[in-house]
């Protein structure tokens, strides 16, 4: 009901704004005025029309996943994005993440398995882009292996945060993996590096497995800690990660995240 709501409301409001601007130069200038002025710019009237036309359009076609969407009907809005990936091949990075969330809310990740190689067969580059997000059944596999090769696979053509964070999901395998050599370096790294808060903290969380038996990674690791919380109180800490869990991937490591913040804040807690 909304739905339809804003879209008469929508129309009404354009309808009622295009008629003033079409009659506008009439009831300050006159008839005889506004004649003139239109033979002259009647392409203009042309234009708002088409932008209409195409905004109506786009409503039009998007009207079943709206419809979906707005009544939390989630097996609806599979269906109708699997139709547009699977079938239509429209693989417009929206459909790709919203198909995966839609997923994920129906405990349906190893769904995802078949998206990964809808997307490897036909738009690698997608894949490529939405790595991080696609690679949610092997982050849940816990098989170590699995992991380090999946997000392996793509550090080398990412960049900025994407990249630390893949990194980060490979070193994160390697661990599970029982390879502490390989994880060791990469985390060393971000720990000391990375620009993403989230990513350094939770590198240097992991870090603790070796810190033991090694005195420099003990002052790499209470380095790292007060690098963050020196920059972020607790209170701060816990608005960055809630605004990072708009991200599906960050909200799957909500529980990591969890120790990680007590790792950090220890002492004030």
């Amino acid at each position: 009901m909304k739905l339809k709501a804003i879209f008469v409301i929508f129309n009404i409001l354009i309808g009622v704004s295009f008629l003033f601007v079409v009659f506008m130069p009439a009831f300050f200038l006159g008839w005889e005025y506004a004649a003139v002025f239109w033979a002259s710019n009647w392409y203009l009237a042309l234009l708002f029309l088409l932008v209409l036309g195409i905004l109506n359009t786009y409503f039009v076609y998007n009207w079943r996943l709206f419809t979906a969407l707005q009544n939390e009907d989630w097996d609806a809005v599979i269906l109708a994005l699997e139709k547009r990936v699977f079938e239509r091949k429209r693989y417009a990075a929206g459909n790709i993440r919203l198909l995966v969330n839609a997923y994920v809310v129906r405990a349906r990740t190893e769904a995802i398995s078949r998206l990964e190689e809808e997307l490897r067969a036909h738009k690698p580059k997608v894949l490529r882009k939405n790595a991080l997000l696609i690679g949610i059944p092997h982050l849940l596999s816990n098989d170590g292996a699995e992991i380090a090769t999946y997000y392996g696979e793509f550090v080398k053509a990412a960049s900025g945060r994407r990249k630390e964070w893949l990194r980060w999901s490979f070193a994160f395998g390697r661990m599970l993996e029982q390879r502490p050599q390989d994880a060791r370096e990469t985390l060393d790294d971000l720990c000391d590096n990375a620009s993403d808060p989230i990513v350094r903290a939770l590198s240097g969380y992991l870090l603790e497995a070796y810190a033991q038996k090694d005195e420099s990674e003990r002052q790499r690791i209470d380095a790292c800690r007060e690098v963050i919380t020196s920059s972020h109180s607790a209170v701060e800490w816990d608005a960055l990660v809630e605004k990072a869990r708009t991200d599906l991937y960050v909200l799957i490591l909500s529980k990591l995240l969890r120790d990680v913040r007590e790792w950090l804040y220890r002492e004030t807690l």
